[in-house]
């Protein structure tokens, strides 16, 4: 065995666990905050997109039906470089 459960590690008082004091700084936990934030965002804007292109009222609007396969794989990849685009915009 590993020697059993250990005690749960409060992440406010991390003073006494014996590591160098710059080691839990502000900087990490902002960075860390700051990238859970942006790739949550970044989910809901790619789940909206897949969402929006499984609407029925979206596909009619583009007339996705009239197009070939290729057509409609280009359409696809269009919009999300451009959802991907607007990430990098948003993030500035």
């Amino acid at each position: 065995m590993a020697g059993g459960v250990k005690k749960p590690v409060n992440i406010f008082r991390l003073k006494n666990l014996g590591e160098p004091a710059g080691v839990f700084n502000w900087r990490l936990w902002f960075a860390v905050v700051s990238f859970g934030l942006l790739g949550a965002a970044r989910g809901i804007d790619e789940g909206l997109i897949s969402g929006a292109f499984n609407s029925d009222d979206f596909q009619q609007a583009i007339h996705i039906k009239d197009y070939t396969t290729v057509q409609k794989a280009n359409i696809k990849a269009n919009v999300s470089s451009m959802v991907q685009l607007g990430s990098v915009a948003g993030a500035m």
